[in-house]
């Protein structure tokens, strides 16, 4: 047990260790390790060794951090109050610390052991023992009742709640068997034993539950947090979107910006921004050959459709073409009223996103190609106004030749009246042109 709340302390330390819960939960940490080590170091299991002396003295300080934490999570979370409290609950468990060394210290140097049935001295030690326990998880608990009535309480914090609430129940029930044992020698054997081995299971719970944030930071940083991975998902529809409408994505928050949380609350944003912007370019509704070039169930198809038309719009407008319509925008597929049903629409339409991607491929294919070559063209128009012009000199040479016969054929052949025939006439005229 030691090495296991050594391990998640570590670990908190590293990782959780910076707002002021988190700060109260690992020196409680630090304190379970200084008792399970005197537990560990007695060299008998009756209060007759000072190490089991000093091991209830530091679970009594324990158990003021437990106290604080309970003040911190209610109405009176005020910082400097709950210092001021730790402090004064530190000082009485010190003086109970030291009332129980001293008692049991006297009954040694009479001759006397504490645990042998003698009322005075063990009610002595378990009353000092036992009150500030008491109180400091009494007050634990009621903050722990107190957040499983709230119905906005999450169904992990009730978890842990129900947990530390149990873990509180089994350490009241070791105190009240130790404390009837004295006057009643049942159980047998030394009553210290109760309190050793329901203190370690407190531990081992408390340790349990309370490294969850822990866990959750672990999981975090590992990327495979639900936020995390509902981003991932996203990426490619966000990406896509966002090309068409760059000016809508908003600049990233430095304190922020790498919460997945933020992230995905910022995408969800720029997407429907991107949505909404891209309205006026959605073609209509195509038909069923159209829409479905690639198998769908028959609840994608609606789904399967407004991505198609969603993409063309995105091209559209990269492209700087106009609107399709000048009245007002379509709506949106789905109108959502609240984040999860947002993002569970979102999430439907990244899902087919990519084979609809994939589909439009071809044309983006052949739009890209048409742009990589787009000098193509202008050689082309370059190249035949250079044969037009290279045709229309050589016919212009020719058709002053051709002039020039015609003119000589028609001094040859003229009537007498001095004009030329009707044939030579239009063979001349449409010579050159030609």
């Amino acid at each position: 047990m030691i090495g296991y709340v050594a391990v998640l302390l570590a670990g908190r330390f590293w990782l959780v260790g910076g707002a002021a819960m988190d700060r109260l939960v690992n020196r409680m940490g630090l304190w379970s390790i200084a008792a399970l080590l005197m537990y560990r170091c007695a060299s008998t299991p009756t209060l007759d060794d000072p190490a089991n002396q000093v091991a209830l003295g530091c679970v009594l300080v324990n158990t003021t951090y437990l106290y604080s934490i309970g003040r911190l999570v209610g109405a009176d979370a005020e910082q400097d109050v709950v210092r001021r409290h730790q402090r004064n609950g530190a000082l009485l468990a010190l003086a109970a610390t030291a009332s129980i060394v001293l008692t049991a210290t006297s009954a040694r140097y009479s001759g006397r052991s504490v645990d042998l049935r003698l009322v005075e001295d063990a009610l002595g030690i378990g009353c000092a023992f036992a009150v500030p326990l008491t109180y400091n998880t009494v007050v634990f608990t009621r903050r722990c009742l107190g957040a499983l009535r709230d119905v906005d309480t999450p169904r992990a914090a009730r978890i842990v709640c129900i947990g530390l609430i149990g873990s509180n129940v089994i350490l009241w029930g070791a105190l009240a068997l130790s404390l009837f044992q004295p006057a009643t020698g049942w159980p047998d054997g030394p009553q210290l034993s109760l309190v050793q081995a329901a203190f370690t299971l407190w531990v081992a719970i408390d340790s349990t539950l309370l490294a969850m944030p822990l866990v959750a930071e672990l999981v975090l940083r590992a990327g495979m947090d639900r936020a995390t991975r509902s981003c991932g998902r996203l990426l490619p529809l966000w990406r896509d979107l966002t090309a068409a409408v760059p000016q809508i994505v908003m600049p990233v928050d430095a304190r922020h910006g790498s919460d997945p949380a933020t992230r995905l609350l910022r995408m969800t944003v720029e997407i429907r921004d991107a949505m909404l912007h891209l309205g006026p370019y959605l073609p209509p509704e195509t038909g069923e050959a159209q829409r479905n070039t690639v198998p769908e169930p028959e609840s994608d198809r609606a789904l399967t459709d407004y991505a198609h038309r969603l993409i063309r719009a995105a091209q559209a407008r990269k492209a700087g073409l106009p609107p399709a319509g000048t009245g007002a925008p379509p709506p949106l597929p789905v109108i959502a009223h609240d984040f999860d049903t947002e993002l569970s629409h979102l999430m439907d339409l990244a899902r087919v996103w990519p084979r609809a991607r994939a589909a439009a491929e071809p044309a983006d294919r052949a739009s890209v190609d048409q742009r990589t070559t787009g000098n193509r063209p202008e050689r082309q128009s370059s190249m035949r106004r250079r044969m037009l012009s290279s045709i229309g000199s050589s016919s212009i040479s020719s058709g002053a030749n051709q002039a020039t016969s015609c003119d000589s054929s028609e001094t040859a052949s003229s009537p007498p009246t001095g004009r030329p025939s009707r044939h030579i006439e239009n063979s001349c005229r449409t010579s050159p042109s030609s």
